[in-house]
Order: C-alpha cells, then structure tokens, then sequence
C-alpha cells in the first residue's frame, strides 16, 4: 500500500484506513502520516471529509435533560432575584409616599446654656492672645533690666 501519492499528499486508500482506525501503519508510517496532517491543509481537509461520512459514537447517558434542567432554574433564579429586588423597591417608595403618618425630619434646638463653637473660638482666641501679650511684655521688660545704664555711669 502507498501511503503517499506522486504529488506528494496521502493517498486515498491511506485517509480511509485512517479514518477506519484500522491498524495496518507501522510507527514510522504513523509518525509520518500525522505529521503530514499537521502541515497540509489540503490533506487535513480531505481527511475530515472521510471522517464526516463515518458513523458518530453516542453517549451511554445523555445529559441533555439534566443540563436543561439546570440551564432554567438558574434563569428562573435570575429572573426571581431581579424582579424580588424591584417589587421591594416599588413597595418601600409607594409606603413612604402613600403611608399613613408623614415623615418629618426637624433638627433638634441646641441649647441656650451651651455656647456655640463660634463664641468658644472667640473666647480661645482671646485667651491665646492675653497670655501672649503677657508674655511679650514679660520678655521686653527682662530685655530693659538686662540694658546696661550709660547714665549712671558718667559716660559720654
């Protein structure tokens, strides 16, 4: 048997022993033949050819019901979740908007005892600048005792 034609590409009779899983090639042969599939287009075309007229193996256990199966619960789930989240929503708004008693938000009065935080900056402020005043006056009357006196001493 020829595996390979005059023009280089396999054989006829090579593809449908291929396709027929029939063990006639030898390691060589094999070796060959899956390496010229590989790199020839036109004979990995032919050889799907031969493979589209063979018989298709079916599975002992379908699991096309079970899959379906699953497929709609999971969009039932998806559909429940997304309306579930809007009707909660729709429900809440229409009790607040159409409920019985009205919601009124008022602001709690502080009280007069308690100083507010502009009149505490403004007696802080105060105290800051006193106590610096008295620092400075501290500091300029230490600076007149330490002068020397020229008077007292005769001096030009």
């Amino acid at each position: 048997m020829d595996l390979f034609r005059a023009d280089g590409h396999l054989s006829e009779e090579a593809l449908r022993l291929l396709a027929q899983n029939q063990v006639c090639f030898n390691d060589l042969e094999r070796l060959e033949t899956a390496e010229h599939l590989a790199f020839c287009d036109y004979c990995l075309q032919r050889y799907t050819y031969v493979l589209e007229s063979a018989p298709l193996l079916t599975p002992q256990n379908s699991c096309q019901k079970s899959l379906w199966t699953r497929v709609r619960m999971r969009s039932l789930q998806l559909i429940t979740s997304r309306y579930a989240t809007a009707a909660a929503a729709v429900t809440i708004a229409l009790t607040v908007l159409w409920g019985g008693t009205p919601v009124e938000f008022v602001r709690p009065a502080l009280p007069e005892d308690r100083p507010s935080i502009s009149r505490r900056l403004t007696d802080w402020t105060g105290e800051i600048r006193d106590s610096l005043h008295e620092t400075a006056s501290g500091i300029s009357n230490l600076f007149e005792n330490l002068r020397p006196d020229y008077s007292a001493q005769g001096g030009n």
